[in-house]
């Protein structure tokens, strides 16, 4: 090969160095414009998750308000009453002890004449007045106590951040769900409750509740004059069991396959958000349980849930 033909090569030879140097420095562009828009693309997901993931927790916390709106009535009806006789009773009470220190002044003031301290004393009645006070304070504090039980449900339940997973008795939680959703029927509706003794299940006990409020409201409302809602507890070597049923209106075939929809309802206007039953189906899903249904036109409808446990709980 001569000089000439050899530094024709060279030139060549860097002339696609060169190529191929500016290609590498391309695609490190390239990859780097790439990764930037990866990173971006990235950060707006985790964005769009955390958004997500508040919108949720907001429609949980409306959904908890709707329930509760619907239940209002019934509460403040059921705080009332309470309140109610143990207002009349502590008024009871004043007049007595008012009573009862006259009775003691007028006493005092009397000679020791055991006849005369008898006929006063029947006078003013002291010895109803003293076989009725037990009685009306029992009472009172049965009252001021369902009042603080009532107020104490209601706030655990709207408490947005009372969604710890702990071992919880599951039938205390449907306790707390009855409790709150009873007022809503039980002028239409009776209600039987066989609970089972139960394993400790490490759950959201305030989420459950919502689950366990929704369908016994749902149940209430399916019942147009009078029915009977039946809820059973029980359990097996993996799984413990809730059923809720009612021998209300039922549910169409058609209708049945859309429950679980978000913003599906077959209710009027302002009776419902068809949101109910979808968070129920996804709370249900976030203890790694099942929500089975089944209904008959006419007949009734049944849930079931299955929410599997730890048997170190046990």
């Amino acid at each position: 090969m001569t000089t000439l033909e050899a530094s024709k090569t060279i030139a060549l030879l860097e002339k696609k160095l060169q190529r191929a140097l500016a290609g590498k420095a391309h695609a490190e562009d390239l990859l780097e414009s790439r990764a930037r828009s990866l990173y971006k693309a990235n950060e707006e997901l985790c964005e769009a998750l955390e958004a997500l993931k508040k919108q949720e927790v907001q429609l949980i916390q409306q959904e908890k308000m709707a329930s509760l709106g619907q239940l209002s009535a019934g509460v403040a009806h059921e705080l009332n009453t309470p309140t109610g006789y143990a207002k009349s009773n502590i008024e009871t009470l004043k007049m007595y002890l008012i009573t009862l220190l006259a009775y003691q002044d007028d006493l005092e003031k009397m000679a020791p004449d055991e006849q005369a301290m008898l006929a006063l004393k029947s006078s003013y009645d002291v010895a109803i007045i003293q076989d009725d006070i037990p009685d009306l304070m029992d009472e009172s504090l049965c009252g001021l106590n369902k009042i603080a039980s009532i107020v104490t449900e209601l706030r655990n339940y709207t408490h947005i951040d009372n969604e710890e997973m702990v071992p919880e008795d599951l039938n205390l939680v449907l306790d707390q769900a009855i409790n709150l959703a009873q007022s809503s029927f039980k002028h239409h509706a009776t209600l039987n409750t066989q609970l089972g003794k139960l394993p400790k299940l490490v759950c959201s006990g305030n989420k459950l509740c919502q689950v366990f409020l929704n369908l016994l409201i749902n149940a209430g409302q399916a019942i147009e004059k009078l029915g009977k809602i039946d809820i059973i507890s029980s359990f097996d070597e993996r799984n413990i069991y809730v059923t809720i049923a009612d021998d209300g209106m039922g549910i169409s075939a058609q209708n049945l396959r859309n429950i679980f929809d978000p913003f599906f309802t077959t209710k009027p206007v302002g009776k419902g958000t068809g949101l109910g039953l979808s968070i129920s189906y996804k709370i249900i899903q976030q203890h790694k349980g099942k929500i089975a249904v089944e209904s008959t036109e006419g007949k009734g409808t049944r849930f079931t849930i299955s929410l599997p446990f730890k048997p170190e709980f046990a």
